[in-house]
């Protein structure tokens, strides 16, 4: 894949992470967990008052934000779509107690930073996305302070185990496509020079989605049976309940999880 053809897939995911679809399955934080997950991942990282903490592929910026405020630290949000660095910088406004959240657009895969500056490096459900993962965390590792941590939150899927309805746009909404085993993020840390201090297994997080998203299908179920519309993407609509039940199935036997991984660059 060129230059032109890794941009260009880039901006398509994220607009697929802009769009409706999105929102009804994985809602405003686009992540299992939500924002109580993103401040688990924080405190285990770490963070200084005062600190600096860089979050790749920062969405429309609720973890930045979250961070920022709860633990009292500069956070700098780097996204490639140019519409949530927007809407990131507009909801940042409504926070004027917040300590400091910042967003530029960048390439999360390449931060444009000088080496060793920030206290942290956040990455939640994004580095199962990356196309060039081992050069991404490298260069995360790069932007670490000796003794910085780099937190990690993300799906983890054994080969082979998806059933064909996952292989496309829905896989890679839900970080499946491309997502790594637990032992596969663990060697990428471990092959940029860090080493790790916490893996700690949140997979009852995707459960937990599933179950909302079921809600949520029998809501818009009801509502096309009263209004008479029919419902967005229904073809995906339509095959939701099968998948979901393998979905658990997969979860149940360890073939799908969602881990938290933290890593610390040595002094």
């Amino acid at each position: 894949m060129n230059r032109q053809q890794e941009a260009l897939a880039k901006a398509c995911c994220a607009d697929l992470y802009q769009s409706s679809l999105a929102r009804l399955i994985l809602g405003d934080t686009l992540h299992p967990g939500g924002l109580a997950l993103t401040n688990r991942l924080a405190k285990l990282m770490a963070i200084p008052e005062g600190g600096w903490v860089v979050d790749l592929a920062s969405g429309q910026g609720a973890s930045a934000m979250a961070v920022s405020r709860v633990f009292h630290c500069n956070v700098v949000g780097v996204e490639f779509g140019a519409e949530a660095v927007a809407q990131s910088r507009a909801k940042s406004l409504e926070f004027p107690t917040a300590p400091s959240a910042s967003f530029l657009r960048g390439d999360a895969e390449c931060a444009p930073f000088r080496p060793g500056s920030f206290h942290g490096v956040l990455c939640e459900c994004s580095m199962s996305l990356f196309h060039d993962k081992a050069g991404a965390v490298a260069q995360a590792a790069r932007l670490l302070r000796p003794g910085g941590r780099f937190g990690i939150s993300d799906v983890t899927v054994e080969p082979g185990c998806l059933p064909p309805e996952l292989d496309g746009t829905l896989g890679q909404l839900l970080c499946l496509t491309e997502a790594l085993t637990l032992e596969g993020y663990a060697d990428l840390l471990e092959a940029a020079g860090l080493a790790i201090v916490v893996q700690e297994d949140a997979s009852v997080e995707i459960l937990k989605i599933l179950d909302s998203v079921e809600t949520k299908l029998g809501a818009l179920s009801a509502w096309q049976g009263l209004s008479g519309q029919a419902a967005p993407e229904p073809e995906m609509v339509e095959q939701a309940p099968g998948l979901i039940v393998q979905m658990r199935d997969l979860v149940a036997a360890g073939k799908i999880g969602y881990w938290l991984l933290v890593a610390e660059k040595p002094g």
